[in-house]
């Protein structure tokens, strides 16, 4: 495990470090105009004779019109209200958080302490990313009990994110229906056309209870940017009823995770489902935004008609029609704690030949979800209040270092007996840089 992480928002850290080098001022705007912004805080402590706060940075960080950078032109003060007068912005209010740097012009910008602190989270992502246990496919394995042809695929896309695998599991649960994508000769349409704005497949379980996974066999066409669903509907007259169970309808799916290629999609319905024995329903594809006729999806079909227990419905906007003789490929699977861990080299291996890629040579039975275990990248924080799952220390110690650095040929330093310089390099000497002891067979992911 990790060492462990108090973690505190971007802005606060930003604060601490420009604060180590005495040059931060923050607080919460009393007002402003599309050329001040005024407080009557503890900002009014700073002399405006000379103008302590003339040429320095304002920000504004939280709340009305934030994210803008102006220099201050005016520091003056009337009473116990300050006002800063700054060139032409978008008026701050009164939930306006603000802070100021580059103060004498002997500090740092706040871009600069931003990138700063950046390079510190990238420096200690090995010891500080995150655990994730997420599901990303189904097995492929294009064979089935009634020996229909098919050819077992062995290599699947290495997700996106990760720094290290350390296992992968395949759900235990053998799957309750079952159509499998070795019968398919063709596709078709999800999202293209107002004729296909959903899709839908009607099927039975054979066993009463809890149900939490749908693989599907589905590809994208194009580069569509929304997401997709999948509901179960109770029946009417063999196509869906509109109605849905209680927690029929699944988590989303980001549709340009899909792949060209035809693989299963795995939708996941958390809490599960209760189902029926022996009782039609239908699982509801649907996409997020408007039918587009470059950018949508395809779902496997298989127009042979040998699965027996329901069949392909597609849906206008206003009416579902079944397609007679027709169904998609398509597995669903009981809700299950029970994952069956992939042994390394002989059930699963990391490989780079051209793109990263899984290779699985053992394979269960197929639409099978499988989960990766492992350790995501940490992401750079890209809002004032994101958290950073990195000590603070750390992170203060390693970007004053960098900005210290690189502070050669300015005017002067707030710092000049080096207090900061050496409180950073004792945090480092005292305290060395964590280091993850991780899981056996734990598999360096370098793309």
């Amino acid at each position: 495990m990790a060492a462990p992480t108090i973690q505190h928002t971007f802005q606060v850290v930003r604060r601490r470090v420009a604060s180590t080098l005495g040059d931060n001022i923050y607080g919460t705007a009393a007002g402003g105009s599309t050329t001040t912004l005024t407080d009557t805080g503890d900002i009014d402590r700073f002399p405006t004779t000379p103008q302590y706060l003339l040429g320095a940075e304002l920000s504004t960080i939280i709340g009305t019109n934030l994210g803008q950078t102006r220099r201050i032109t005016t520091h003056a003060k009337t009473g116990g209200t300050v006002t800063l007068t700054v060139s032409t912005w978008l008026a701050p209010s009164s939930d306006t958080t603000y802070e100021i740097h580059d103060i004498g012009g002997i500090g740092f910008e706040k871009e600069q302490y931003d990138n700063a602190i950046k390079n510190a989270i990238d420096s200690l992502a090995d010891a500080y990313f995150t655990d994730t246990y997420n599901v990303y496919f189904g097995i492929e394995r294009h064979n089935n009990p009634q020996g229909a042809p098919g050819w077992p695929r062995h290599e699947y896309p290495m997700p996106s994110g990760f720094n290290y695998i350390f296992g992968i599991d395949r759900l235990a649960s053998p799957p309750r229906a079952f159509n499998p994508m070795g019968y398919m000769d063709t596709y078709r349409a999800l999202g293209d056309a107002t004729a296909r704005t959903r899709l839908s497949q009607g099927f039975k379980v054979y066993e009463t209870g809890m149900y939490e996974w749908v693989s599907v066999a589905m590809n994208k066409v194009g580069s569509p940017t929304d997401s997709l669903t999948c509901t179960i509907n109770t029946n009417s007259s063999g196509v869906p009823s509109g109605t849905v169970p209680t927690n029929g309808t699944s988590d989303t799916v980001t549709g340009s995770t899909l792949d060209e290629r035809l693989r299963y999609v795995v939708f996941r319905f958390d809490p599960p489902v209760y189902l029926s024995a022996d009782t039609t329903y239908h699982l509801v594809l649907a996409r997020s935004t408007a039918v587009d006729s470059t950018n949508y999806y395809n779902v496997a079909e298989d127009t042979s008609n040998v699965y027996s227990d329901g069949t392909l419905s597609t849906y206008d906007d206003a009416t579902w029609s079944a397609v007679t003789g027709s169904d998609i490929g398509f597995a669903i699977f009981a809700a299950s704690t029970l994952w069956i861990p992939l042994r390394h080299k002989s059930g699963w291996e990391y490989k780079r030949v051209g793109s990263d890629f899984i290779y699985i040579p053992k394979l269960p039975r197929e639409g099978t979800p499988i989960r990766i275990r492992g350790g995501a990248a940490i992401a750079e924080p890209t809002a004032e209040t994101d958290n950073i799952p990195v000590r603070t220390e750390y992170v203060v110690a390693y970007a004053i270092q960098e900005l210290l650095a690189n502070a050669s040929g300015r005017r002067g330093s707030r710092d000049s007996t080096g207090q900061a310089r050496a409180w950073a390099e004792h945090v480092m000497k005292s305290t060395p840089r964590p280091i993850r002891h991780l899981p056996p067979n734990a598999i360096q992911v370098f793309a």
